[in-house]
């Protein structure tokens, strides 16, 4: 009779919890700025309404960094911001952690995108291979989340993760002087000899 008392109370703590989390979770609403500019790829400049009044604040984009070795992914990366959320009224949440009180704010920037669907602008920078995750700033909350959109540019080699080859690398074929003289010498029928081959005699 025990067992049937404790599974009645664990199924409706479980049912309680599946129901009115959901809800609780929903009813927090993004607070809303209009983004004014994006001095950095991980910066916005944004005019929040607090309180009756405007005010004007720098947010940063949680779990990103900028890759400033790369100038190219660099300006990529920046352009795709601007393009997403510049002149803009967008959502905004805090990082988990992180307050009003801190500057500049730190947290995650919403956009709708064309169906209607909000999107994480931090994740879509993340998952184009424009950023690197920056774990510190990511929050709790979004953490795996963000890290799923990097495994996902690794995966596809996406901007900074694009391999290229490294400077003076150079394949076999593509070596000038074997193009040249090897061709050259076998349509001859004459052997290609080389000075450690002859003992360094001329």
């Amino acid at each position: 009779m025990k067992w049937r008392r404790g599974a009645f109370f664990w199924t409706s703590l479980s049912i309680f919890l599946m129901v009115a989390l959901p809800l609780a979770l929903g009813e927090e609403k993004l607070l809303e700025m209009y983004i004014t500019k994006c001095p950095r790829p991980n910066i916005v400049v944004a005019e929040v309404k607090t309180e009756g009044k405007i005010e004007r604040v720098r947010v940063k984009l949680a779990g990103l960094r900028v890759p400033l070795e790369n100038p190219e992914i660099y300006r990529q990366a920046l352009l795709r911001l601007r393009e997403l959320v510049e002149g803009k009224s967008v959502g905004f949440d805090f990082a988990l952690g992180f307050t009003p009180k801190q500057r500049p704010w730190v947290g995650y920037l919403y956009v709708e995108q064309g169906d209607g669907e909000p999107c994480i602008v931090n994740a879509v920078l993340l998952c184009e291979g424009l950023a690197v995750l920056d774990a510190k700033t990511a929050g709790r909350n979004l953490l795996g989340y963000l890290l799923d959109m990097q495994e996902k540019a690794q995966k596809e080699g996406l901007g900074v993760w694009k391999e290229t080859p490294k400077k003076g690398e150079r394949k076999e074929e593509e070596c000038p002087s074997c193009v040249i003289r090897f061709p050259a010498a076998l349509a001859q029928g004459v052997p290609q000899e080389f000075p450690s081959e002859r003992g360094g005699q001329e």
